[in-house]
């Protein structure tokens, strides 16, 4: 086993510039665009997205295998299982313990990896610029995906790493049948 060094937690670090979503600049344009959420405090209308975000959105990737269509066609989000990469995988918090690079090799899921995906290469209506669109998750949807991942991680669709990601969102085609006596839905 190789040795392991603390890292220097008190170096100077560098943290990109970030642009917030619903910032002033938001609010205002919501409020040209719809005037009866001028009546609105701005606090109000951050929870009211958070919400839908979190209990809608999250809620509805994690515990479905297909995951969410986003709204306005912006593309789609599920959860993959994906197995482990050829790189090392360390676990700093026990490395640290021990003095010893010790990694992680998620025997509880068989070495599979939970992802979250987003592709929007294959909505309906396609977007213009598409290739500058990215989706980063919060921090509180990773730690869900994390926490829940190995409790369900059969579920979910297993991603193979040379593959495109929008190859797993196919539309379904539904064959014309006859709707008689015999009629089956699932077949």
């Amino acid at each position: 086993m190789d040795n392991f060094r603390k890292p220097d937690l008190h170096k100077p670090r560098y943290r990109a510039p970030r642009k917030n979503v619903h910032d002033e600049e938001f609010i205002k344009l919501l409020q040209e665009k719809q005037p009866e959420f001028k009546k609105v405090k701005t606090r109000d209308i951050i929870d009211i997205i958070r919400r839908f975000n979190k209990e809608k959105i999250v809620d509805t990737v994690i515990n479905t295998r297909e995951g969410v269509d986003l709204t306005q066609g912006i593309g789609r989000l599920f959860i993959g299982s994906c197995s482990a990469v050829k790189k090392e995988n360390v676990d700093f918090g026990k490395s640290i313990k021990y003095g010893m690079k010790v990694m992680h090799k998620n025997w509880v899921t068989d070495g599979q990896l939970g992802k979250i995906f987003y592709t929007n290469t294959t909505v309906k209506c396609k977007i213009e610029d598409n290739t500058l669109w990215i989706f980063k998750p919060a921090r509180l949807f990773k730690r869900k995906v994390a926490k829940l991942f190995p409790e369900n991680w059969k579920m979910y669709i297993e991603v193979n790493g040379k593959d495109y990601v929008s190859n797993y969102h196919k539309p379904r085609v539904i064959k014309n049948k006859q709707v008689g006596e015999d009629y089956n839905e699932f077949e």
